[in-house]
């Protein structure tokens, strides 16, 4: 892991992890989360590592477009957040979806990259409100 820019390698995990989602490869979603992971739903329920990666394998949510708009990433220490809004298209339950949501997103560093710790997904507001300054910031398509 590349210790000189740890903001980088996180937009680079949050990269990998959306291509998992989209690509329903659920070896690199084991690989990505930490065993005491949490997803908090657009819904407010919250699921548990296992319940979030049998709602992928199973299909009930299928993920079929995610179009980045910004993300910004934080590092300090072995600690990182992302935020990072998209365009976001699919099924979830038998129901078609599509919407611009905001993932926030804590990480926690290991030796060999990052492991999620926590997801939540909720609607995106319509102005940034985080200065740049909070973090690295990459805007269209990162």
């Amino acid at each position: 892991m590349d210790d000189i820019f740890p903001a980088e390698a996180l937009i680079g995990a949050e990269r990998r992890l959306g291509a998992a989602v989209l690509d329903r490869d659920m070896d690199a979603l084991d690989r990505m989360l930490h065993p005491q992971f949490v997803s908090v739903r657009p819904d407010g329920r919250s699921l548990d590592r296992s319940a979030e990666i049998e709602e992928l394998s199973t299909g009930r949510l299928v993920v079929s477009e995610l179009v980045p708009e910004e993300t910004i990433a934080t590092v300090n220490g072995r600690a990182g957040i992302t935020r990072r809004t998209v365009s976001a298209s699919g099924h979830w339950h038998g129901h078609t979806f599509s919407a611009r949501v905001l993932c926030t997103r804590t990480w926690v560093q290991v030796p060999d990259g990052w492991l999620l710790l926590l997801s939540r997904v909720g609607p995106a507001p319509d102005e940034p409100v985080l200065d740049p300054k909070c973090g690295v910031r990459l805007t269209a398509r990162c």
